[in-house]
C-alpha cells in the first residue's frame, strides 16, 4: 500500500535555520533544530531513527484510542481530501476490536511516515507560521498526528476492502443440501418432507446475511469450533458468538410466528446439544 499524497507541502525549504528562529517554546524550537539536524543527515543515522521511533509511539496510541470515537476520528480526518464515511457495522468493529484497531493504527502510521522525510525537507513543518487555533505552536508530535489523520480515511478504505474480501472468500452462497448432511439426514433413504423445507429455509436465511455472518455459518456447517472461525476470519470469538445468535433468534422468532416448524426428531437433537453444551459449561 503506497501513497504520494498526504496533503499539500510547505514551501520553506531548510537550507538555513537562522529565519525561522522565531520567539517559540524551548521544546517546539527543540523539534525545529531536530529536524534541521535530521535534513541535515539525510534523514539517517541516530538523530533520524529516534525521532521516528518517537513519532510512532505518540501518535500510535492516540490512533487506537480515537477508533473508538466516531467524533473525534472525524475531527481528526476532517482536513483530509479524502471524506471518511463508515458504516455501524464499521464503527462496531473498530469499537470492540483492539486488534483492528492496532493493526490499522499501524498501516497509517506507515503511509503517513513515507513522505514525512520529503515533507520535513520542504519545510512543511514550520510552527512559526502555522500557529494553531489557539495561537500555539505545535510540537513535531502533533504534527505527525495531524498527518496521520489526513491519510486514514484512504488506509481504512483499503483496509475494509481487504477485510470484506477476506469474509467473501468463506460467503459463498451456501448450496442445497448441505445443512441436511450437517444435520445427518442425508443418506439411502430420501430426505423427509419436513426436514427439507426446515433446511431450505434455514438455507434461504444464512443467504440474506452479510459476508461476515454468512462466512461464519457456512464454517461452523463445516465442523469448525468458535476459535477456529475467529482465528480464520481474523475477528473475536465474541463476534463469532454474536454472528450465531443472530441465526438463532430469527429462528426462535419464526417458530413463534408459525412460519417455521422444526420436526420432532430435529428438535430433540437440538434439545441434546443444548444439554450437552451446559454440562461441558458446569464442568468447566
Amino acid at each position: 500500500m503506497r501513497f504520494n499524497d498526504t496533503g499539500d507541502l510547505g514551501t520553506h525549504a531548510w537550507g538555513d535555520t537562522e529565519d525561522v528562529r522565531q520567539d517559540l517554546p524551548e521544546d517546539v524550537q527543540n523539534d525545529v533544530d531536530r529536524v534541521a539536524d535530521a535534513v541535515a543527515a539525510g534523514f539517517r543515522g541516530p538523530v533520524w531513527h529516534q525521532m521516528a521511533e518517537e513519532l510512532y509511539g505518540y501518535a500510535f496510541g492516540r490512533l487506537v484510542a480515537v477508533m473508538r470515537r466516531t467524533d473525534k476520528l472525524m475531527r481528526l480526518t476532517a482536513k483530509s481530501k479524502t471524506p471518511l464515511a463508515m458504516t455501524d457495522e464499521d464503527r462496531a468493529t473498530l469499537y470492540r476490536s483492539a486488534p483492528d484497531r492496532e493493526h490499522l493504527a499501524i498501516l497509517t502510521l506507515n503511509v503517513a511516515m513515507e513522505t514525512f522525510p520529503q515533507l520535513l525537507k520542504t519545510g512543511g513543518y514550520d510552527p512559526a507560521g502555522n500557529l494553531g487555533k489557539d495561537g500555539r505552536a505545535a510540537r513535531l508530535t502533533s504534527y505527525f498526528y495531524g498527518r496521520c489523520g489526513l491519510v486514514f480515511p484512504r488506509v481504512f478504505y483499503i483496509w475494509r476492502a481487504e477485510r470484506t474480501d477476506r469474509f467473501l472468500l468463506h460467503a459463498v452462497r451456501m448450496g442445497d443440501g448441505i445443512l441436511a448432511h450437517a444435520l445427518g439426514q442425508t443418506g439411502v433413504e430420501p430426505v423427509p418432507e419436513e426436514v427439507g423445507d426446515l433446511c431450505d429455509a434455514l438455507t434461504a436465511m444464512i443467504n440474506r446475511f452479510k459476508p461476515r455472518d454468512r462466512a461464519v455459518w457456512n464454517l461452523t456447517v463445516d465442523g469448525l469450533s468458535q476459535g477456529e472461525i475467529a482465528d480464520l476470519l481474523s475477528i473475536k470469538v465474541g463476534d463469532v458468538e454474536n454472528a450465531r445468535y443472530r441465526l438463532r433468534s430469527q429462528v426462535r422468532k419464526r417458530r413463534r410466528s408459525g412460519e417455521l416448524i422444526v420436526p420432532p426428531g430435529i428438535e430433540a437433537e437440538w434439545a441434546r446439544t443444548r444439554a450437552q453444551a451446559k454440562t461441558r459449561k458446569k464442568a468447566a
